[in-house]
C-alpha cells in the first residue's frame, strides 16, 4: 500500500509470502509503485523500517534507498493489546 499527499510519497506495506521471496517480486513491486508515484509528479518516496529488521532494510538499499536524516516520532493513542 502506497500514497501521496502532494509532498512526498510513502509505502506503508509491502510483504511477500516467504515461499516467493528473492524471486524479484518484492522489487518488481516497489518499482511499480515509484513508476505510479512519479507520474503522478511525486518527487521523493519515504518509508519506514524497524531498525532491527537487518533483511528487509538490505532489500530496500538494494534498491538505492538510503537513510534520510530525519528522526521518527510517534505517540501511542491507543495501547496495545497483550498478546494472547
Amino acid at each position: 500500500m502506497a500514497g501521496f499527499d502532494g509532498h512526498r510519497g510513502w509505502v506503508y506495506y509491502l510483504a511477500v509470502d516467504p515461499d516467493f521471496r528473492r524471486l524479484s517480486y518484492g522489487k518488481a513491486l516497489m518499482l511499480e509503485v515509484e513508476r505510479l508515484l512519479t507520474a503522478r509528479g511525486c518527487p521523493k518516496v519515504n518509508l519506514l523500517v524497524r531498525n532491527s529488521n537487518k533483511q528487509v532494510i538490505e532489500f530496500y538499499r538494494g534498491l538505492g534507498y538510503v537513510q534520510d536524516e530525519a528522526v521518527s516520532l510517534g505517540r501511542r493513542l491507543i495501547p496495545d493489546l497483550p498478546a494472547p
